[in-house]
């Protein structure tokens, strides 16, 4: 694990990110877009730009937002196969698709 990562997590930002991240909802649809080998984060968009946070859009704090999804998807077996496209308008213009391990 990452100590920047874990930095995030524990930052006001990070806090916010946490109920959305971890709900179960949010890693089920993740896990269904994986399946269907589109990248995860592409289900993350909506939720987060709706916190209001111009911050959210920052590239470091979407780098970390994506580290978080590995974590999670991780946790749930799937491993990273390959980045992708995320289509425009997203929060994300790429993303990582997971394979089941």
């Amino acid at each position: 694990m990452s100590f920047g990562l874990e930095s995030f997590k524990l930052s006001p930002l990070g806090q916010l990110i946490t109920p959305i991240i971890m709900n179960k909802q949010i890693i089920g649809d993740m896990l269904a877009l994986s399946r269907h080998e589109i990248p995860a984060v592409q289900v993350l968009g909506k939720p987060l730009l709706a916190l209001g946070r111009p911050d959210v859009r920052n590239d470091h704090n979407k780098q970390m937002i994506g580290r978080w999804v590995k974590e999670v998807m991780e946790k749930q077996g799937w491993k990273p196969w390959k980045p992708s496209r995320v289509p425009p308008g997203n929060l994300f213009s790429r993303g990582m698709i997971y394979k089941k391990d």
